[in-house]
């Protein structure tokens, strides 16, 4: 009975006020979607890239060099999208326009891509990248931890949003250059509770990665409290060689 209300509910709902496509405002079949020409138009990530951060190769690479020379890279790294147009978009109005609403809908594009690598992954925890308590009241909810509860949900996995925590204040990276940034993450995060995380797999979850400052101080702070491997996912990747 509730169902059947709550659908007719639903029904009205989008008689008075039609489901449109958050890019171009075409009316959809059904909320949390785009319109075929908007999903057609998002650009797919270069064929040959680093498994690890993304950057481009020649072919596909397990790590690039600079991966495999650092210690504190992700395992694996999936990303959806190269962070531009559209995509740019939506990711920015879902961050700082105040619409918590749009998670379901880029994990769900997110998730078309990644599904198959993601359950391969099979991971024991998914974390979301933490916001500073200060900045968290600020921006009302933190965008990467609902992501990950969308990617908890489809993988089956616990979701655990009080185990990676950022403790230090930093400054906004988005004007920072890569040794800035580098700078401005030491330090910022610790882990409550280790022995939560002796031995498992972690999936970590964030919304863009741009140089990787903040993945990598993160999985370092992870893995010296003793998670085993931890691999990341962000929705999408900034090309560095695009203006």
């Amino acid at each position: 009975m509730a169902r059947g209300v709550e659908h007719g509910f639903r029904q009205l709902l989008d008689l008075l006020f039609p489901p449109a496509c958050p890019i171009c405002h075409q009316s959809v079949q059904a909320v949390h979607r785009l319109c075929r020409n908007c999903l057609d138009s998002l650009p797919p990530l270069p064929e040959n890239h680093c498994l690890r951060c993304g950057a481009h190769t020649t072919r596909p690479e397990p790590g690039c060099g600079a991966c495999l020379n650092n210690p504190h890279a992700p395992d694996a790294a999936y990303f959806g999208f190269p962070y531009h147009g559209r995509v740019a978009e939506l990711i920015l109005g879902f961050k700082f326009a105040d619409r918590p609403e749009r998670s379901r809908l880029l994990v769900e594009l997110c998730w078309e891509r990644l599904h198959q690598a993601l359950y391969w992954e099979d991971p024991d925890l998914v974390i979301p990248m933490p916001l500073h308590v200060r900045r968290l009241l600020w921006r009302r909810y933190n965008q990467s931890a609902l992501l990950a509860g969308e990617v908890s949900a489809r993988l089956g996995k616990p979701l655990v949003t009080d185990l990676l925590i950022r403790h230090k204040r930093t400054r906004p990276q988005t004007r920072l250059n890569a040794r800035a940034r580098r700078l401005n993450v030491q330090g910022a995060f610790s882990v409550n509770r280790p022995e939560r995380l002796h031995g498992r797999s972690v999936l970590l979850v964030d919304d863009v990665f741009t140089t990787g400052a903040t993945m990598q101080a993160a999985v370092a702070t992870l893995k010296r409290a003793g998670a085993g491997r931890v691999s990341g996912l962000c929705l999408a990747r900034v090309d560095p060689d695009r203006p």
